[in-house]
């Protein structure tokens, strides 16, 4: 059957190529099927034919475009979770924290949160399956099933070392791609939007409805970032809300006559009249991002905050080609009212996509007069530079350092939201993440290992693999370096603690540690052949350990763990739309958004600067 897919996909490639004639297809086709029968029937080792055909897809669809992509099996499941907007499970978050599955949050109102799993526990069996080994998305595919039947879960508690078995009823999970909205203390109205799933307009007109019935709401935020995008239906039905009634709001085009449609508003909007609002995006939002916030922009109903989204003109449609495949095909591109095309060139060097693209930086008009580019994505109508994470703070992030504390530490203080920080949490979380082996690179590092290495193969001759296997036995040792800096280091290398020369009387050279804490002299001290170059290089090491031993103390850094905590924290005792409204106290392009609609003459200069 896949085989015979395969050969009718490969003949709408060609079609769509408009390079062949029907006399080619024939041609083709013949040619694919010898091509490949040789192939399997000659090559040296056995070889799985369905994998071999897949692979023969995908690189017929990379050739085309990043979006035109076949869906089989577990792959259309997590297709069809989107268009449907609910799937069969238990409703929780899971990610891996040093290779062991996490609940990184349970949703509210599902199984997971109704019996009481909680954020930090650790899954070690589904049924009487271990799930030691597999991937987040490997064990994702056991937990999920059909509605109503059950599973076991076999979880680890951390906080109190227990093992609980979780006998849960799978459901249906709704998927809730607008977590939070509401209104703040000066009257301005918040909805978050992270995907256009089947559910976003339903839940997009309730949030609206709620923020509007409030009489104290003087204009909307619509935050997009992050948004990769989703369904065109529900980024139009969205527009409809926001729009004036007869509004041209999109036009795609394609080769098809269901490609080729204009698309108007089709209601009165239910915002009132000149009623502020501004549209947050970054360069991860896409696709109906850019639909939403591009329309806005040039009907001059919305400011555009922050940096230049990703840059995705291209419209797919999901064809299902049986039950357990769907192609996902490009159809169409779209412009946005002012007749731009906001589609990125760098990937593509073909005619077909890059077609209309030529004129990318020609200007286009907003209905005000304003002019907008096109090409590479929606630019912001206020820019905001976005601060960058720091170094210490990314590791503990990826490492998911922060998860594992306060998913352990909330439960052990009894903490509720809302959360209170204070020095005390902060000060307990860098005891906790000291104990973690966090690796991360400062500025320069990088260039220093790549110079030690350099000076090891060209001048020094050492083979580092042997030297550090013979010098590094498995226990801590003691090196003091040219300047009789003295640093205690684990088996790996790793410094551990760092001695200045007026506090010892050691001289330079390699000592051996034992574990009474004694430093004893080795009979052979290690002596690299070219010690100038070693004691150049381990200065250098030795200034960057010492700033690293002092991240923890850099103000910068303490305010963004601050800030951390308090989501984390916040997230595991009241739930996402917790999480989502305390991150925005400190949230640079949202505050820079309330100043906006508070200060009516900046903003309406902003969207009509021609406008006495």
């Amino acid at each position: 059957m896949k085989y015979k897919i395969t050969k009718i996909l490969i003949m709408i490639s060609l079609v769509l190529s408009n390079e062949s004639n029907d006399n080619d297809l024939d041609v083709y086709y013949e040619l694919y099927d010898k091509i490949f029968e040789t192939f399997n029937t000659n090559y040296v080792d056995s070889l799985d034919k369905t994998k071999l055909i897949k692979a023969s897809l995908d690189g017929m669809f990379k050739s085309v475009d990043p979006y035109t992509k076949l869906y089989i099996g577990s792959s259309k499941d997590r297709l069809e979770i989107m268009t449907k907007g609910k799937y069969g499970g238990v409703g929780m978050q899971i990610g891996l924290i040093k290779d062991t599955l996490t609940v990184l949050s349970p949703y509210e109102d599902s199984p997971s949160y109704s019996e009481g799993i909680q954020a930090g526990d650790q899954i070690l069996m589904v049924d009487t399956t271990s799930i030691i080994g597999l991937s987040a998305t490997e064990s994702s595919s056991l937990i999920r099933g059909e509605v109503n039947s059950q599973i076991l879960l076999k979880i680890r508690r951390p906080h109190t070392n227990e093992e609980i078995d979780f006998n849960l009823t799978r459901a249906n999970i709704i998927i809730k791609d607008v977590p939070y909205w509401g209104v703040d203390k000066k009257g301005v109205g918040y909805i978050r939007i992270k995907k256009f799933s089947k559910n976003t307009a339903r839940d997009f007109r309730r949030s609206l409805k709620e923020i509007l019935l409030n009489k104290k709401t003087k204009g909307l935020v619509i935050d997009l970032r992050g948004n990769t995008g989703g369904l065109l239906s529900n980024a139009l039905n969205i527009l409809d809300q926001l729009v004036p009634i007869g509004e041209e709001i999109l036009t795609t085009k394609g080769k098809t006559d269901k490609s080729n449609r204009s698309f108007k508003s089709k209601y009165q909007p239910k915002i009132p009249n000149n009623f502020p609002m501004v549209v947050l995006i970054n360069r991860s939002s896409a696709s109906a991002s850019e639909i939403v916030s591009g329309t806005l922009q040039d009907l001059d109903l919305a400011i555009i905050l922050g940096s230049t989204s990703f840059g995705k003109g291209l419209v797919q449609r999901i064809y299902n080609i049986n039950d357990t495949t769907s192609l996902k095909v490009t159809t169409s591109k779209y412009y946005i009212p002012s007749g731009r095309l906001i589609q990125k060139v760098d990937y593509l060097d073909n005619d077909v996509l890059t077609d209309g693209l030529d004129d990318r930086d020609s200007l286009f008009y907003t209905k005000n007069g304003r002019t907008v580019k096109g090409g590479g994505g929606i630019k912001p109508d206020i820019e905001i530079i976005k601060e960058e994470v720091p170094l210490l703070v990314q590791a503990l992030y990826r490492d998911r350092v922060f998860l594992k504390f306060c998913s352990e530490y909330i439960h052990r203080k009894g903490l509720m939201h809302p959360i209170k920080m204070n020095k005390e949490i902060i000060n307990d979380f860098i005891k906790f993440s000291k104990t973690f082996n966090v690796q991360y690179l400062l500025p320069g590092e990088k260039e220093l290992i790549a110079l030690s290495e350099d000076l090891d193969i060209n001048y020094l001759e050492v083979d580092k693999k042997t030297d550090s296997s013979s010098r590094y036995p498995g226990n801590n040792y003691v090196i003091v370096d040219a300047d009789r800096w003295l640093t205690i280091r684990n088996s790996s290398g790793k410094a551990i603690r760092i001695i200045p020369p007026q506090k010892h009387n050691y001289n330079t050279g390699e000592y051996n540690y034992n574990e009474l804490g004694q430093i004893i002299p080795k009979t052979k001290v290690n002596q690299f052949k070219n010690s100038d170059f070693s004691y150049m290089t381990k200065s250098i090491e030795r200034f960057f350990e010492k700033i690293k031993l002092l991240q923890y103390n850099d103000t910068i850094n303490i305010k963004w763990i601050e800030n951390a905590l308090l989501r984390e924290l916040s997230l595991i005792s009241g739930g996402e739309k917790e999480k989502i409204k305390v991150s925005l106290y400190n949230d640079k392009e949202y505050l820079e958004a309330v100043e906006l609609i508070i200060n009516e003459n900046k903003y309406k200069k902003i969207l009509d600067p021609n406008k006495n």
